[in-house]
């Protein structure tokens, strides 16, 4: 909500591209520490937490590490959630 109208559909398309930008690591960390955020990262197909894991051997450590802190506080997500029904 923050990021304005449009930003899920930008950020999850940012997120499949083959490179994506150093800058996305630190906003998936600090997206993550929102309920929304973490909503929109733990989705129902797990597409997005799928890419997370593969970006954990990216060469790009920026990335690497928002994407090791984004899982990270995914998990303490609690209630409705991924997996959660």
């Amino acid at each position: 909500r923050a990021l304005g109208p449009g930003a899920e559909a930008s950020l999850l398309r940012a997120l499949s591209s083959a490179r994506p930008p150093a800058e996305l690591g630190a906003l998936l960390w600090n997206l993550s520490q929102e309920p929304e955020g973490r909503r929109v990262l733990l989705e129902r197909s797990g597409r997005v937490v799928r890419r997370l894991l593969e970006l954990l051997r990216c060469e790009e450590r920026a990335l690497r590490r928002g994407a090791v802190g984004a899982l990270r506080n995914c998990c303490f997500e609690h209630g409705k959630g991924w997996g959660n029904g």
